[in-house]
């Protein structure tokens, strides 16, 4: 089993870039980033209790290797990764195993992480696992958030406008992990700066990860065969729906052509203090369309009890109207058609549940 004392973790809100910084350094040749792949804090993580048993563990990796095949078409036999189980006692050999699997995988790599959404809440237990794992939270302008998630969301209504509140959240973390940890062990990594200056965030993001920085991290025209391997993933652009590869600082202030003037009223209301902390500019806007927004909150369940904490200590939330967990909340595999499509009004489903049941 190859050892790797070394493990780098990413994570960020939906649609705040991840993708890119994986992508970014996975283009270094002494790194690989993957993406939404294991999902270790969602789907492993204190769920296989006593860990040290090793039914749990078997179970473990059936359990992952059928969520692989359905969910990104990688088809590895369970023993495969199970045989790189040796002397698992807890979490923290959990995680070296897999990632010894993955090395073995992929040659050439010496160094592996994964980037996962809406995990900030467990960079914690991330970083407590092994002194020398390290990890990272992109952050990106929450009007430019808000912008690309409202259309791709599943979310009915205006319960869109939740991301706001979990934007919140994901910043208050990274203000309290800022004070934890040192900068050797966590950093913030921001979208708009990657897109302003590519190099600078390439070497930076190098010296984080203790790896000599790579030219062809900034060579995109290379990225397509440097991350064309089954274990990495390109993200959709909410706005072209096509795979999007490098950087462009249009996509810095996209959001402006794309948001309706009320919604960045309220944007800006609520998260006025953050923003400037932040560097982030204010627009000029009509003042007067805050009321609609603010109409919208108070008349919404969800989005009023959000709202209410927020005004109340500036709380925020990664409550999720749906438990990522299940698989009936899940999108459909393919979304070549449909960027909504859902994984339970597929034949995958029916599949999955039938191969689940016999584990």
């Amino acid at each position: 089993m190859i050892k790797t004392e070394n493990f780098i973790f990413g994570t960020s809100t939906s649609r705040s870039g991840s993708s890119l910084v994986a992508n970014l350094l996975s283009a270094n040749k002494n790194i690989i980033i993957t993406k939404d792949l294991i999902h270790f804090f969602r789907f492993i993580y204190n769920r296989y209790n006593p860990i040290a048993d090793s039914k749990n563990q078997l179970r473990l990796v059936k359990e992952l290797c059928l969520r692989l095949k359905y969910r990104k078409r990688i088809n590895i036999p369970y023993h495969k990764i199970f045989n790189h189980f040796n002397k698992v006692n807890d979490y923290s050999d959990v995680l070296n195993s897999l990632n010894s699997f993955l090395l073995n995988e992929i040659p050439g790599k010496k160094i592996i992480g994964e980037s996962a959404n809406t995990e900030w809440r467990n960079i914690g237990n991330l970083l407590n696992l092994n002194k020398n794992y390290k990890a990272y939270q992109v952050i990106r302008d929450p009007r430019s958030i808000l912008s690309s998630f409202k259309k791709l969301t599943y979310l009915e209504g205006y319960d869109y406008l939740d991301i706001i509140f979990f934007w919140v959240d994901a910043i208050n973390y990274k203000l309290k992990y800022e004070k934890e940890y040192s900068s050797n062990r966590f950093i913030t990594v921001k979208f708009e700066e990657i897109h302003k200056s590519p190099e600078i965030s390439a070497k930076k993001l190098c010296q984080f990860a203790n790896v000599d920085y790579d030219e062809n991290m900034l060579n995109v025209d290379s990225w397509p065969l440097l991350i064309n391997t089954k274990y990495n993933y390109v993200n959709i652009s909410a706005y072209s729906k096509k795979k999007v590869f490098g950087f462009s600082e249009s996509r810095i202030s996209e959001w402006k052509n794309n948001l309706k003037e009320w919604e960045i009223v309220l944007v800006q209301y609520l998260l006025k203090d953050y923003l400037k902390m932040l560097g982030y500019e204010l627009v000029e806007c009509n003042q007067k369309l805050l009321k609609k927004g603010l109409e919208i909150l108070e008349n919404s369940k969800t989005l009023k009890k959000n709202f209410l904490n927020f005004k109340k200590d500036n709380s925020g939330t990664n409550a999720r109207s749906s438990d990522p967990t299940k698989p009936e909340n899940w999108a459909a595999t393919d979304l070549s058609k449909n960027q909504k499509a859902k994984f339970i009004d597929t034949v995958d489903y029916e599949n999955y549940i039938k191969e689940l049941n016999e584990i």
